[in-house]
């Protein structure tokens, strides 16, 4: 016979044990509610970099990096082939017009000064030789000429005495005798006026001589003073006062002619070369004011030139500095350049937003006022300058927004902040 088994009676409880943790979630869910509000995402407030729009003047500026540029450099060369012998200067030492700065070796060219030398001495004493021959037969002529001169008045004088006489009828001068003594003053007229000839042509040969000796001695004198320089040449000196750069040679090195021995600058005539990326050089323009920070000192200045050409993205612009400059400036310092573009009276600005370009619309989020939530708000934007940007719209002075990186949550309208 069966036995009838008895089902225990379930207790309450253990029924309906689900509803508890079902009116639990139900809770949490209606807190989390209240908590996020229509926020759909939450960031940590420490990870967040926030600013205040502000109101006043707003100072549109374009920073830039460079270098310091002297506006006066000389690069020095060789003018002949040599060996470094000595080099006298190192970069950085103060040099002056005419200093030494690097002695050459060129025993070739020594040798061959020491030939045109010898021969210039040669040919000078050769042609003074032929002159003072020259002058010799000029003496002797002209003494000949005198010679001729007494011979002819010698014989005109005899001549005027048979000719008073013929006159007289003195019967002692025959006809033969008086026509020999005609034909003998005309013969010694004749050779006196030709012994003057010879001293003219003489004298013609001797201007001639000279001319072509002293044209001949020239040419020596060129080529005797051409390689007395080459040799001169072979101490390079400074060709203008300044701050050695560099010094290109090293003993022992061989140079040709043409190549840089050294590089000199003027320290006391810097300017700045700035970097400008080619985005902002369109508002840049000659005369704007510049402030140049050297890390250690400020010094004004003003845009000279901007460069045409553009290279890897940025743009040359030159800045002339003005008054006196800083005793640590040198050339290839590098410095900060800060140009002033313009001035915004009466403006809303806000420290720069991460990926908020000038004259643009952007979403930015701006906090709310207890500070919980971040609310994306469409904003227009102008000017920029170098940490700061303009508001045109969609803000107000005092609005508080994060500048930091908000890409991660852009497709969110609202978001806790934690």
């Amino acid at each position: 016979m069966d036995t009838q088994r008895i089902k225990p009676k379930q207790t309450l409880w253990k029924k309906y044990w689900f509803v508890i943790p079902a009116m639990l979630f139900v809770f949490l869910a209606w807190r989390l509610t209240q908590t996020l509000g229509d926020a759909s995402y939450m960031v940590d407030h420490e990870k967040l970099v926030t600013a205040k729009v502000e109101q006043g003047l707003f100072l549109v500026n374009v920073r830039a990096t460079g270098l310091l540029k002297p506006e006066n450099i000389r690069w020095v060369s060789a003018q002949v082939a040599g060996r470094i012998e000595q080099v006298f200067v190192k970069p950085g030492a103060k040099v002056n017009l005419g200093d030494v700065l690097v002695k050459l070796s060129n025993p070739e060219l020594e040798r061959e000064l020491e030939k045109v030398s010898w021969e210039l001495k040669a040919n000078k004493a050769e042609s003074n030789a032929a002159y003072v021959s020259l002058e010799s037969q000029l003496v002797d002529i002209e003494n000949a000429v005198v010679a001729s001169e007494y011979s002819y008045l010698s014989a005109k004088l005899k001549l005027d005495a048979e000719t008073a006489l013929m006159e007289q009828g003195n019967a002692t001068v025959s006809a033969l005798d008086y026509q020999k003594s005609q034909l003998a003053v005309k013969q010694q007229l004749q050779y006196w006026q030709a012994q003057q000839q010879k001293v003219a042509k003489m004298k013609l040969t001797m201007a001639a001589t000279k001319t072509a000796q002293q044209a001949r001695l020239g040419l020596m004198e060129n080529n005797y003073q051409r390689v007395l320089a080459q040799v001169e040449a072979l101490s390079v000196t400074a060709s203008t006062s300044g701050i050695i750069q560099q010094v290109s040679l090293e003993l022992g090195e061989r140079t040709q002619i043409g190549s840089s021995v050294a590089l000199i600058a003027d320290q006391s005539s810097l300017f700045a070369e700035l970097q400008v990326q080619e985005v902002r050089v369109k508002d840049i323009k000659v005369g704007q004011v510049v402030h140049i920070d050297t890390r250690t000192s400020q010094i004004a200045g003003k845009v000279s030139r901007i460069d045409p050409a553009v290279k890897s993205g940025m743009v040359q612009v030159d800045v002339n500095l003005i008054g006196n400059l800083p005793s640590e400036v040198r050339p290839e310092l590098t410095v900060d350049g800060l140009i002033e573009i313009s001035n915004i009276e009466n403006a809303l600005f806000v420290n720069r937003p991460v990926f908020a370009p000038r004259d643009s619309q952007v979403d930015l989020f701006k906090l709310t006022v207890d500070q919980q939530f971040a609310e994306k708000k469409q904003v227009s934007l102008g000017q920029s300058s170098v940490n700061k940007i303009q508001v045109l719209s969609g803000l107000t002075v005092g609005d508080e927004i994060i500048i930091s990186d908000t890409s991660d949550w852009q497709e969110h309208q609202q978001v806790l902040i934690n």
